[in-house]
This record gives structure tokens, sequence and C-alpha cells, in this order.
């Protein structure tokens, strides 16, 4: 399972640093290799020998989080750089509706 959070570690990682460079294709594409690697790696029982590294990726969890909302309420725009969007709360929701946006005064 250590090997499992590492590589957890190391996404999330490269989620925060798609967020702080604003780059919603990246953050997606880093969303989509998590889920890959948690589905594909549900039945693993193992043990965590390194709880440093479990809350580490724990703390950064959190961090992105509300980083990502902070985005999404901030640069609306970000939500709409994929095939995705990204409600307040982070998670994945398709984009069904039109991509337009309406000001009014």
């Amino acid at each position: 399972m250590d090997g499992l959070v590492e590589e957890l570690l190391r996404l999330e990682s490269a989620k925060h640093k798609a967020l702080v460079e604003i780059d919603a294709p990246a953050y997606d594409a880093n969303v989509r290799a998590q889920l890959r690697l948690v589905s594909a790696s549900k039945k693993t029982l193992d043990k965590v020998a390194n709880v440093e590294r479990l809350l580490a990726l724990s703390q950064l969890i959190t961090l992105n989080t509300r980083l990502l909302q902070n985005l999404v309420s901030t640069t609306p725009w970000f939500a709409l750089g994929s095939n995705n969007g990204y409600n307040a709360k982070g998670r994945v929701s398709d984009v069904t509706t039109s991509r337009r946006i309406s000001v009014e005064a």
C-alpha cells in the first residue's frame, strides 16, 4: 500500500502544480489518472508502513481541494477548460450545458 500512497502523492502533487498554473487540462488528466489508479488497486489490503507520507497526502488533498474551490469560484473558465467541470466541492461532473457565459449589467 505504501507504493499506492507514493503514486497518489505524486499525482496529487501534479494536480497541485496544475492548479497553481491554472492548467485545467493537466488537472483533469491527473484526476483521471488517480481515478484509474484507485480503481485498479481496490483489492490492495496491505497496511501502510509510512504514516508520514499518508499524512502528507491527506494535507495536500485538503490544500488542493481549497485551491480548486477558489479557482472555480473566481476563475469560471477553469472548469470549462476540459470536457469535465469541477464544482465548488472539487467533484468532477460532466458538463452537459452550453459553454456560453451570460453577464447582466
